[in-house]
């Protein structure tokens, strides 16, 4: 039984969805954390705001703390992943089963290089 990979370049779907929601999770923190934060700022926002950007401010950060429970899983889960974290590359081998268009890419790239 082989498997069929989709021949994706060097992020898939996946990987770009992961890194939106993160930024975007990131970002409703910062806005709704403005919001919330009462030395400064509380108090020029009516009472139902500060109320809803306090439930949308823990609601991100629940989301947010998902994300990367799952991003860390998945870093686990896809041999080789973890490496290239640490060390910022991955062998061809990986990199042609997982990312095959980038893969491509690079070693047309290099066979101009080359030239």
């Amino acid at each position: 039984m082989s498997t069929k990979w989709r021949d994706v370049g060097k992020y898939n779907a996946g990987q770009k969805m992961m890194f939106w929601s993160i930024m975007s999770m990131i970002f409703v923190l910062l806005v709704t954390g403005v919001i919330i934060w009462r030395p400064y700022f509380a108090q020029y926002f009516p009472m139902q705001v500060v109320r809803y950007s306090l439930l949308i401010h823990a609601a991100a950060g629940i989301i947010l703390i998902h994300a990367i429970l799952i991003h860390m899983y998945m870093a686990f889960w896809v041999k080789g992943s973890i490496k290239g974290m640490i060390e910022g590359k991955v062998s061809r081998r990986w990199a042609k089963k997982h990312h095959p268009r980038w893969y491509r890419e690079i070693e047309k790239a290099e066979a101009k290089k080359r030239e």
